[in-house]
């Protein structure tokens, strides 16, 4: 239930409104700017909404945000379909991309995981973001072929609308639940409770941090969330330049604009294949030192890209970096399970969230300034791999918390002194 959700929430993204835009245009004779500014009010508002349905999933549990969302998410389908004025339009689309990213976005998605999971969280959490770019761009797809075969943009948001109920709002009413022990179960599938450690340090620390009464407001006294957030926001601050620009500068280098979106798509898909990748890891090594390491290698491999000039090579190292970049995302969302358990990682992810949307809009606008003052790639990509090597130091002095009970035992000490 958790990647149908990731999957239809990602139907509402910006490849899937990219690859339909010009019937919408044809269609409605709108600019190309008012249609886009649709896309960037939507996600303000679901970046603002983030943090209230993460809080409701871990409160209620994520059956009921992703039930009330999912019926959401398919009436600004329909909403969408039925507009026939540009403030119709907007009405459709924010309200559905507020549902998408708020109600079935990371902070209630990635609950289910968390929730379910100790020992296998890594890949568990690993297939459940690899749903997010697989449905985006499996949306795209079959939105063009439907376009392709006749369907107007309206009705292939119609058929948006009927499959999310269908997948996603009934199932999710009817079998999500908060987490196993609201089933008499445990984690993992296991049957026992000395299993659940299986006798490692890393699982008997992954289950202290379950135990730890951890909230948002404890959490946010620590140095460690503070600087996971900076450490996500300069990841996701350099992927945005890095997409944003990776056409333009082949197509700069004389590769065809056809092979340069090619290299783009391979890159998306190493991307999706990588969170698995980093997930599996992620159960048998440190996902700090994990998150480290691929950032350090972002902040290597990027420079590559000032020496490509053919497809081939390209292609290549695409694939390589959309490998490496993807860490950031998979092995934070494990950090702050790691860190700081169950309880309220709904809250701390929402409240994360806002702030990565705001890397990810200030990554392109960042990276064309210096281009404008600039006209070189060189320091485009200076700057991207400078902001990849800030983000590892960071997760580098990011260490593991201490629990509430030592840091309340500190705070009390302070005050009698």
């Amino acid at each position: 239930m958790a990647c149908l959700s990731g999957m239809l929430a990602a139907g509402i993204s910006q490849l899937y409104m990219g690859s339909i835009l010009p019937a919408i245009i044809a269609d409605t004779g709108w600019k190309h700017s008012a249609v886009t500014g649709a896309l960037a009010a939507g996600t303000i508002l679901g970046g603002l909404l983030a943090p209230v349905a993460g809080a409701a999933a871990d409160r209620y549990g994520p059956r009921l945000p992703v039930t009330i969302g999912a019926l959401v998410l398919a009436a600004g389908y329909v909403a969408m379909g039925l507009s026939y004025s540009l403030v119709m339009f907007y009405v459709g689309y924010c309200t559905a991309r507020m549902a998408a990213q708020g109600a079935l976005g990371a902070s209630v998605v990635r609950t289910i995981p968390v929730n379910w999971f100790r020992r296998k969280r890594g890949r568990a959490m690993g297939i459940v973001m690899m749903a997010v770019p697989i449905g985006a761009a499996s949306s795209a797809m079959i939105g063009q072929w439907a376009l392709l075969h006749g369907f107007s943009w309206r009705q292939v948001a119609f058929g948006m609308a009927a499959t999310t109920l269908v997948l996603v709002a009934l199932p999710a009413a009817l079998f999500i639940r908060k987490s196993p022990e609201s089933l008499g179960l445990l984690p993992d599938g296991d049957h026992h409770p000395e299993k659940s450690n299986d006798n490692q340090t890393r699982d008997s620390s992954r289950k202290s941090a379950d135990e730890y009464p951890w909230s948002l407001r404890l959490a946010l006294k620590t140095a460690s969330l503070r600087l996971l957030i900076v450490a996500s926001v300069l990841g996701i601050t350099a992927n945005g330049a890095v997409v944003f620009y990776h056409v333009t500068y082949l197509v700069s280098k004389g590769i065809p604009q056809v092979s340069a979106v090619t290299t783009v798509s391979a890159l998306a898909l190493a991307g999706a294949l990588a969170n698995l990748v980093w997930g599996i890891l992620s159960e048998r090594y440190s996902e700090r030192v994990l998150a480290i390491c691929s950032q350090i290698g972002a902040a290597v491999l990027i420079q590559g890209m000032l020496w490509v000039d053919t497809f081939s090579s390209a292609l290549l190292l695409a694939m390589v970096l959309g490998i490496v970049v993807r860490g950031e995302s998979s092995l934070t969302s494990l950090l702050i399970a790691a860190y700081f358990g169950r309880a309220a990682y709904g809250r701390i992810a929402g409240f994360m969230t806002t702030f990565q949307l705001f890397g990810l809009g200030a990554g392109p606008l960042i990276a064309s300034m210096i281009y404008d003052f600039s006209h070189s790639f060189t320091l485009v990509y200076g700057a991207i791999g400078a902001t990849y090597a800030a983000a590892a130091l960071t997760f580098f002095l990011a260490r593991p918390p201490k629990e509430p009970a030592l840091q309340d035992r500190k705070h009390q000490r302070h005050a009698e002194q």
